[in-house]
């Protein structure tokens, strides 16, 4: 007769144990999830912007270590295989032709950006053309030679070049190919190629022949060198590997360094990216005033007594000027490419910090440049050529 109402009871008490969550939990606990997965998704993306940031910050800051070594390795070797004939051939009109096409003296404009740089190119281990690059950026000129030959100007024989030709007191070590350059009176100097085969030796007749040789370039005639005064050659290097260097380099569009080789060694004239992220390029000279090859005082290069047009006057001031510059302190800033929602750097950067106030750089950022990164990296380069001939 108990056993009814027991079942019953049961049943009851079963169906209490299996039933579902309320309304009222089941919104709590989706808050809740919503709440979590929000969280979650802002920590994503948090960690992923943090990540992209530390990315592109490290990637600028690589792409500087390389613009700053690849700068020091060539200005620091800029006048290699002439400084030794600094007395003669200092300051001379480099004249060049490529294939009978003159391309030095310029006669049209260097491609952009280094459109204002001056057509005529006077031999200097490095001069800075202040200003006249991308966005007020500054452009080194660096002239340099690479041929490991001895280094020293080779007398050539009075009276004896020819069209092709001129005598030596001992051709050895010159071969087929190498370029070199022949000068006589600080005035004109001429870049020359010597003639395919030729294998110096005991032979002193030196024969040119090939892409760069030229009887007469811009009205000089080589059969008129060594004639009236004494007259050298010396070694470059060769169209090869181990070619000269005579470039612009300096800021290009969208903050590329770029690069552009005024002798057309690879047979175009074009301008060749160096690197990217480099918004800015500025330079200072260190100058030795007292010849005893110590920097005596840092100098604007768009001050009148130390700008380009003044050092590639020709003169015998301009001479001494450039045989006085010891080093270059380079600034160059870098910056990331992806930009951030809101600004993440100061209005302006400053460049040469240390210097006095009138050879300090004020770079302002516009609204947009604010959103990337920045970073100022500032070295000294020694003109390891130039401190041996003041030694």
């Amino acid at each position: 007769m108990n056993a009814g109402p027991l079942r019953l009871g049961t049943l009851h008490r079963a169906r209490g144990k299996a039933a579902g969550f309320t309304l009222v939990e089941l919104l709590v606990a989706v808050v809740i999830g919503l709440a979590m997965t929000l969280a979650v998704t802002l920590m994503l993306t948090r960690y992923e912007s943090g990540r992209r940031t530390l990315t592109a910050v490290n990637d600028a800051s690589i792409g500087g270590a390389y613009v700053s070594y690849t700068l020091d390795r060539l200005v620091r070797s800029a006048g290699s295989g002439y400084m030794q004939s600094w007395v003669n051939a200092g300051g001379c009109r480099v004249l060049a032709t490529r294939s009978g096409t003159q391309v030095l003296p310029r006669t049209a404009a260097f491609p952009a950006p280094f459109a204002s740089a001056p057509q005529t190119v006077r031999l200097a281990p490095v001069v800075v053309h202040a200003g006249i690059g991308a966005g007020g950026s500054d452009v080194l000129a660096v002239m340099t030679g690479s041929s490991g030959l001895g280094e020293a100007p080779m007398p050539i024989q009075p009276g004896s070049a020819n069209t092709n030709a001129l005598r030596l007191g001992s051709t050895v070590g010159l071969r087929g190919g190498d370029l070199v350059l022949v000068f006589q009176d600080r005035v004109n100097c001429m870049i020359q190629q010597v003639a395919t085969g030729f294998t110096g030796g005991a032979d002193q007749l030196l024969s040119f022949g090939g892409t760069y040789a030229d009887s007469d370039i811009d009205g000089i005639e080589l059969i008129d060198i060594g004639v009236s005064e004494p007259a050298w050659v010396v070694p470059l290097g060769g169209v090869g590997a181990a070619r000269p260097l005579f470039q612009l380099i300096g800021i290009g569009p969208n903050a590329t360094l770029v690069a552009h080789d005024m002798l057309q060694l690879d047979g175009t004239d074009t301008v060749t990216a160096v690197a990217d992220g480099v918004g800015d390029l500025r330079v200072r000279y260190g100058v030795d005033t007292t010849g005893d090859g110590r920097i005596d005082s840092w100098q604007d290069p768009a001050s009148a007594d130390w700008s380009a047009a003044t050092l590639q006057s020709g003169t015998e001031a301009a001479r001494v000027r450039l045989s006085q510059i010891m080093a270059l302190r380079i600034a160059i800033v870098t910056r990331t490419q992806l930009p951030e929602r809101d600004a993440v750097v100061p209005a302006s950067l400053l460049l040469f910090p240390d210097l006095d106030a009138a050879l300090q750089v004020t770079r302002t950022l516009s609204a947009a440049e604010r959103q990337v990164h920045w970073r100022v990296l500032d070295f000294t380069v020694p003109l390891r050529n130039t401190l041996l001939l003041a030694s």
